[in-house]
């Protein structure tokens, strides 16, 4: 199969090609033909959902295993642009509030919370998302940047600013005057925590315990 193009159990459409849809008369015959082009259909905040979102047999994961595979793959690029965007950083498959990219309401589709989960799992063992807390399968984190390079990316800017040796907690990082303009800006503590960690060992931080009304903190070395 090419990466073009999505088999479904009986039959398969080339993807960005056209869908036909029979009119039905008043005597039950079919007349004619209308050919219904799938397209990229771009959102109210910019994003561009591609034309395959528009597929209906997109949002229910397929038997056959080798159109299984590349159907998640489809997904897993998918969501990590889409979070990337939009800067999403949390989804919980069981939330009632269905985040956007598993829903085209045009189409009246949804990808379901089983299949959710099958999506995430495939994420989790590419390091593209990870259960938190671990040890279940309903709230997961989204690695648009994995932890090493949002570690990367916080030391470059404490090196840039003349802050190494200094000690910050993880408010001041993520929510800090200095910070409101950089990509890390309201990162979650949950993946900060495991940036930070990156860094410890490669000898570059040290985790500090927080005391008091001072929450956790860091040096940079």
């Amino acid at each position: 199969m090419s990466i073009n193009q999505l088999s479904t159990p009986s039959s398969s459409i080339p993807l960005g090609q056209s869908q036909t849809h029979p009119q039905i008369s008043s005597n039950g015959n079919p007349t004619i033909t209308i050919n219904t082009p799938l397209r990229p259909i771009k959102s109210e905040s910019g994003f561009e959902f591609p034309a395959i979102w528009s597929f209906p047999p997109f949002f229910t994961l397929q038997p056959n295993p080798s159109t299984l595979n590349h159907q998640l793959e489809l997904w897993r690029t998918l969501v990590l642009k889409w979070a990337k965007y939009e800067r999403v950083f949390e989804v919980n498959v069981d939330s009632i509030e269905i985040p956007a990219v598993f829903e085209n309401k045009r189409i009246k589709r949804r990808l379901l919370p089983p299949s959710m989960r099958r999506l995430f799992q495939a994420m989790s063992k590419n390091g593209e998302a990870a259960p938190d807390p671990p040890k279940q399968d309903t709230k997961y984190l989204i690695y648009w940047k994995k932890p090493e390079e949002w570690g990367d990316l916080i030391h470059t800017w404490v090196m840039d600013n003349g802050l190494n040796s200094s000690i910050m907690t993880f408010y001041e990082i993520t929510d800090g005057d200095l910070s409101h303009t950089t990509e890390f800006y309201e990162l979650p503590t949950s993946i900060l925590r495991k940036a930070l960690e990156s860094l410890v060992k490669r000898g570059k931080a040290q985790l500090l315990e927080g005391k008091g009304e001072i929450g956790e903190g860091v040096r940079f070395l």
